[in-house]
């Protein structure tokens, strides 16, 4: 038998009849995309042939699976989708090519294999907080972490970057939310999300997600501040000023700062408040007044606001001065007296002002003690009455006075010379008035006597016997004049009365 070989055709020649056959090639695989094949996306695998017998049947078959395509071709290769591929999917496929030719069947051989692995690719979940920004100490933070995929049941753990902390949770939905109570600063760093979920027997991470960062800082609160004396001091007393805060955070420090002076204290205190006390105030210490607290939490030190303002306002209140007379007891009438002001007071150098309480008496004589004596030299009765003290000083260009001092009493009496010296002209006076009255009486009547006095008129009238005939005119002396002689002579005794005593 003798063979030729024309083309790709083979001829056999035998002695009573010929036959041909047609050895088709080794069709070609490909596959889109190359390498390994996301779960659920679609991948292409083309089969082609070189060979002019065209409007086969292209046989895709999966090698170690069931899926097995066939497809009629006009041309010399065909394309078989494989949408959602899915670990069912995975393995290796071959082609093959059939053709009809002269009513006889040829079918080349399998291709090459290739191999469609197929794995699943999750997205990078999405992380977030909750309250976002700068967290206090203590406070709850909420850490959400979420993936878009639809392979659910998975679990997420939340891992601080650098730090211990690390939760994994199971969500049967996309998010997940992780909850860190009382924050302190072991919390704070950055923190990133990973999603793992275990599909066909195979276990599938998600990568990391961004960072979300968790900042921890110690808020304090404003301090409280009080005095005990509501605000209002007296000069020389003691001040107590408390601060106060409410913070678990103690152990710090107080600070009392006076606004606009020099006064600055600081105290540790192992509580939540401290007392602050200010000894003999003065001007000095007057102002406003405010606290703050500092403390060291970790590491870091953390300062309060500061607290409200509390005023001490300083004033000087003067005692009641006293008062005293000397001689005690009743005064004679031109003797000296001394009435003497005094005051418990250490603000010396004031002016201490002696008042009559009822008259025009009034003096004032500055001291460098605590005390000062008014004179008053031959005293007489318009000195009598009630005398008060009172006591200004000038402390700090400002001026206080004190209440006025109880009052005192000044009695001025008569001594026994003078009363002696009196009596005798009294009864002098009581022994010459009878005698005055009887001679102002005698020269009384005497002028009475004489108050009718006869004018005679001569006038030219005659009788009817031709003898002239006297006319007489009486007047009455004026009672004026007399009473004035009587008023003349009775001062006129009198005096010649007291030169004879004297």
């Amino acid at each position: 038998m003798e063979m030729k070989e024309l083309g790709r055709y083979c001829f056999s020649h035998r002695p009573l009849f010929g036959y041909f056959s047609v050895i088709l090639p080794k069709p070609s695989i490909s596959m889109i995309p190359v390498g390994n094949v996301t779960w659920g996306q679609t991948v292409s695998i083309t089969c082609s042939i070189s060979t002019q017998h065209l409007g086969g049947t292209f046989t895709l078959q999966q090698s170690s699976g069931s899926f097995r395509k066939s497809q009629t071709s006009s041309t010399n290769s065909v394309t078989f989708n494989i949408p959602q591929v899915n670990f069912n999917n995975e393995g290796s496929y071959q082609c093959q090519y059939q053709t009809r030719i002269s009513g006889r069947e040829f079918s080349s051989p399998q291709s090459d294999s290739i191999r469609l692995s197929v794995t699943v690719i999750l997205p990078k979940p999405s992380i977030s907080t909750t309250p976002v920004g700068q967290l206090t100490w203590g406070q709850d933070v909420s850490i959400t972490c979420s993936i878009s995929t639809q392979h659910l049941g998975g679990t997420f753990t939340l891992q601080q970057s650098s730090g211990s902390f690390r939760k994994s949770q199971i969500s049967s939905a996309t998010s997940v939310t992780f909850n860190i109570t009382e924050v302190n600063f072991n919390n704070e760093g950055l923190y990133q999300c990973q999603y793992q979920t275990r599909i066909s027997s195979q276990d599938f991470r998600s990568p990391q997600s961004d960072s979300v960062g968790v900042s921890v800082t110690v808020i304090l609160p404003n301090p409280t501040i009080s005095t005990n004396t509501g605000g209002a001091v007296t000069w020389g007393q003691d001040v107590s000023i408390t601060c106060s805060i409410s913070t678990q955070h103690l152990g710090g420090t107080f600070t009392l700062q006076q606004s606009s002076g020099s006064f600055r204290k600081s105290q540790t205190s192992s509580t939540n408040s401290a007392v602050f006390r200010i000894p003999e105030v003065n001007f000095s210490n007057e102002g406003l007044y405010q606290c703050q607290y500092h403390t060291r939490v970790s590491g870091r030190d953390f300062s309060s606001p500061q607290s409200s303002s509390v005023r001490i306002s300083v004033t000087l209140i003067l005692p009641k001065p006293s008062v005293f007379v000397i001689p005690v007891g009743k005064v004679t009438w031109g003797h000296h007296v001394s009435i003497t002001c005094s005051i418990s007071t250490q603000h010396l150098g004031g002016t201490f002002t002696l008042q009559q309480t009822s008259g025009s008496f009034r003096k004032s004589q500055t001291s460098s003690t605590n005390s000062a004596s008014f004179n008053i030299t031959q005293v007489t009765f318009s000195n009598e009455g009630s005398y008060q003290c009172q006591y200004q000083t000038r402390v700090s260009s400002r001026d206080f006075s004190s209440p006025e001092s109880d009052p005192v009493g000044l009695s001025v009496a008569v001594g026994m010379t003078m009363l002696v010296s009196v009596s005798a002209t009294l009864l002098l006076l009581l022994l010459v008035l009878p005698v005055v009255f009887l001679v102002c009486r005698r020269r009384r009547q005497v002028e009475k006597s004489e108050d009718l006095v006869h004018f005679q008129i001569i006038s030219n009238n005659y009788t009817t016997d031709g003898e002239e005939e006297p006319h007489y005119i009486s007047f009455k002396q004026n009672n004026t004049t007399k009473k004035v002689d009587q008023e003349q002579c009775m001062e006129r005794v009198v005096c010649e009365e007291d030169h004879d005593h004297e």
